[in-house]
């Protein structure tokens, strides 16, 4: 995953903590009828829990792979132009390594 793409996550992470923070919401406890029963149990979501559910949908409508990206790399390799930089490549493998011991 590149860096724009991760800064694209962030700020929808960012976005659903802004719109999350309006506090818990109860769910009917019969949600065939979409009415709460007398006497029945209530469910109530944490904003954390709502926040967890906004970015699994945002996750979910995201495509896994950047098309454009891919066809720009692709035509970059026949046209023999494609450059790879190895310290790049390295300088993330260690900051991820260094971020799997926090």
């Amino acid at each position: 995953m590149d860096q724009g793409s991760i800064s694209k996550l962030t700020g929808k992470v960012d976005e659903a903590k802004t719109s999350g923070s309006q506090g818990a919401t109860s769910a009917p406890a019969n949600p065939a009828s979409g009415k709460a029963s007398s006497g029945g149990d209530t469910v109530q979501l944490t904003s954390g829990a709502q926040l967890l559910s906004r970015l699994e949908e945002t996750l979910a409508s995201s495509p896994s792979v950047d098309a454009a990206k891919v066809a720009e790399v692709k035509a970059a390799i026949a046209e023999g132009n494609y450059q790879i930089d190895s310290g790049a490549i390295a300088d993330a493998m260690i900051r991820f390594e260094r971020s799997l011991g926090e």
